[in-house]
């Protein structure tokens, strides 16, 4: 751990309380901000903040040599004091790899980012070697996880989630986790709670950060989300700044995180390394069979319910083509914060009122998804700022032409053919298209020609490609060093 220290023969020697001395004077000797960055870890059980390892090195350098240890136990005391147990095992992982997918492991929430973990760790952990980590409780540190946690992660589609059990049971046993010198992977984008420690990580403690990046719409749009969506994505970002190496998934969501990496020259600091590692239009694991069977056309539209996603002109468009006497009906499947799906529950239920056919799935699993895909006659995405657009590539893969957003991530995916690009602030163009794709049964043949013409990666190829350009590369840097 530190230099000059052999923790075994203190510890038979000579005792604990000798070998934190030994260790402290050795972390002093040395100034190195690593070594202060796990001795707390060590002896705190909790992942520290920047601010943190910077006031333990400050003090131990103050400190006589004789008062060094009183001094680190005195600035560790606060941390210290969040243990949960005092029995906790700490298991180190060296120059190993370590993939934090917490909030996967904790929710059942499965939109976009936890698609894309869902489908990626699946496969790493198949053939890949590698530790994955959720946090304690209060963004406390790494640990180890439930098996449970685990098949929520790994095992999506066939796990079973239990029934909520309030009888009192004894707490989860489980292992605080230490990278050192390690390649910390970070594919969601971490709870508030979270940014600090990781952030602290990062920037000090010799570990080597890479992450996916999935967008910045945060920032860039934040008119259309809460401020306090905006306030913690900004936090995110202090993760992002540290960190050595981000792919981004799509070469729209790069450009963002590249932009904003070139702006860290005003703080001395070095842009992270950035790479487009695109999302698959993902080819599903049985045959596909576009299955539109129904006498009555429906469009399906797939995304949360909040004002990015443009859902509002989707419902407007249909209404245009319900009073021209057009038949179909239209599905939407997603959720969303109740501050936005209030009103557009509010809009659906003036529309059935009126007669017409409406669908709002929420907290579906995969295979209604994918049935809902298969059977739609074709797909509506009109988003006006995305990362990728994950509902686009999903229905491609099902033989099923989709309408989306002529410009950003959209647009990459649109232009290998079987989308209707349409500019996503222009009603009429909705509307045309809409209309376009219920009447001209051509020009829908036309596009399931272009898409099976189509040569596109699958999450395979996508799992492969994330591990060969964000995790592998910073192994090499450890192996270099």
């Amino acid at each position: 751990m530190a230099p000059d220290v052999d923790a075994e023969r203190w510890l038979v020697q000579h005792g604990t309380a000798a070998l934190l001395d030994a260790v402290t004077r050795s972390v002093r000797a040395s100034g190195d901000e690593r070594f202060v960055w796990m001795l707390i870890v060590a002896l705190t059980a909790t992942f520290p903040n920047a601010a943190r390892v910077h006031m333990v090195r400050r003090a131990l350098t103050l400190a006589e040599p004789a008062m060094a240890t009183a001094t680190l136990l005195e600035c560790c005391f606060d941390d210290a004091a969040r243990f949960e147990t005092l029995d906790l095992e700490i298991e180190v992982v060296a120059r190993g790899v370590v993939v934090d997918v917490d909030f996967c492991a904790n929710h059942v929430h499965n939109t976009g980012i936890q698609r894309v973990v869902r489908q990626t760790i699946s496969r790493w952990v198949q053939s890949k070697d590698l530790q994955l980590v959720a946090w304690t409780a209060g963004g406390g540190a790494m640990r180890t996880m439930s098996a449970l946690e685990r098949d929520r992660v790994i095992a999506w589609n066939s796990y079973v989630e239990p029934e909520r059990d309030r009888r009192p049971v004894d707490p989860p046993r489980y292992r605080i986790i230490v990278p050192i010198d390690s390649a910390v992977i970070l594919p969601e984008v971490p709870q508030t709670a979270l940014v600090d420690p990781l952030a602290c990580l990062a920037e000090l403690s010799g570990n080597r950060v890479g992450l996916v990046g999935y967008d910045a719409i945060p920032v860039v749009s934040a008119d259309m989300l809460p401020s306090l969506e905006t306030e913690r994505y900004v936090r995110y970002l202090t993760v992002a700044k540290y960190a050595k190496r981000i792919a981004g998934i799509s070469g729209a969501a790069t450009a963002e995180f590249r932009g904003f990496g070139e702006t860290l020259a005003t703080q001395g600091l070095a842009m992270p390394e950035t790479v487009s590692i695109t999302l698959p239009v993902d080819s599903p694991d049985h045959d596909v069979v576009h299955a539109e069977t129904s006498s009555e056309a429906v469009i399906l539209c797939v995304g949360s319910q909040e004002p990015r996603k443009n859902q509002l002109s989707v419902l407007h468009a249909a209404e245009v083509l319900w009073r021209e006497g057009l038949p179909f009906s239209l599905t939407f499947i997603g959720g969303g914060s109740l501050l936005y799906t209030r009103d557009f529950d509010r809009r659906v239920r003036r529309l059935r009122r009126a007669g017409r056919s409406i669908t709002v799935l929420r907290g579906v699993n995969d295979a209604v998804l994918l049935d809902a895909y298969s059977h739609a006659r074709f797909s509506v995405f009109p988003s006006l700022h995305e990362g990728y657009g994950l509902p686009v590539a999903e229905s491609l893969s099902y033989d099923t032409p989709v309408i989306t957003s002529a410009y950003g991530s959209t647009a990459e995916i649109g232009a290998g053919g079987g989308c209707v690009l349409v500019d996503p602030r222009d009603d009429d163009q909705i509307i045309d298209a809409m209309r376009t794709l219920l009447t001209d049964d051509a020009r829908l043949e036309q596009l399931r020609a272009e898409i099976a013409d189509r040569t596109d990666e699958d999450w395979d190829d996508y799992a492969r490609n994330l591990w060969n350009g964000l995790v592998l590369p910073l192994t090499e840097v450890r192996d270099a060093a």
